[in-house]
């Protein structure tokens, strides 16, 4: 059945509007590209400063502080912000997975350079690694997605980094260690990455949605991470 004019022209009004709101999102996220030496230089710099500052701070911080430089989820953040940098997804993706990797390399030099050695020997050395090839590029196109997607998908790459925080609070801070305070601070910091995240665009709805898909896998993703570490060590 024909629709009535009216309503074929709200139809139109809708489409035109969306279709605007997307070429906008797509013309912003294109002006905010940086230069390819600003894209390539991203993973070392932020992977080393930021290894090298969580070696230092394991040593000052007490509970629950001292949680933001042993977890998962704080550690992949960098790859998020990295990966919002690049042009493309599997740059991003790449990228995301060598920000880690000279995270790694920045915390074990700087313990070298200290006199301190990491306890666990080629095992956690191994773990962390397994960390930055499983996890890294995942944050690195969810950084990209979050900065150069549009319309819903924008929510999706958020609601990444967010449901890292609020996994590890359940999984491994309240459920597994029984750490009350740091599983507060994970997902208080959860609930803040996503408000400061969906602020691009206003994409709150759509963030909330993408929680109830991306929050269970995260909470699968941390029980498994929990198996492999205690059959680790």
């Amino acid at each position: 059945m024909p629709k009535p004019a009216a309503e074929r022209r709200k139809c139109g009004i809708v489409a035109d509007v969306t279709g605007t709101e997307a070429r906008e999102d797509e013309t912003t996220a294109r002006s905010a590209i940086p230069s390819w030496g600003v894209r390539i230089l991203a993973a070392p710099v932020i992977g080393i400063v930021m290894g090298a500052v969580t070696e230092v701070l394991q040593k000052y911080l007490d509970l629950p502080w001292n949680s933001l430089v042993n977890a998962a989820s704080p550690w992949l953040a960098p790859a998020f912000a990295v990966g919002a940098l690049q042009r493309r997804p599997w740059g991003a993706a790449v990228a995301g997975l060598a920000t880690c990797v000279f995270e790694l390399v920045g915390y074990y030099v700087t313990a070298a350079a200290r006199g301190y050695f990491a306890g666990g020997g080629h095992g956690i050395l191994l773990f962390w690694g397994g960390c930055a090839v499983a996890g890294g590029p995942v944050l690195g196109a969810a950084g990209r997605l979050w900065w150069r997607g549009h319309g819903r998908l924008r929510g999706l790459g958020a609601a990444v980094l967010a449901a890292a925080f609020l996994a590890e609070a359940i999984v491994a801070y309240w459920w597994r260690l029984h750490y009350t305070a740091s599983a507060v601070l994970f997902a208080g910091l959860g609930v803040a990455v996503g408000m400061l995240l969906g602020l691009r665009g206003r994409r709150y709805v759509d963030l909330a949605r993408w929680l109830l898909v991306v929050l269970p896998i995260g909470l699968l993703a941390e029980l498994a991470l929990g198996l492999v570490y205690d059959q680790t060590f």
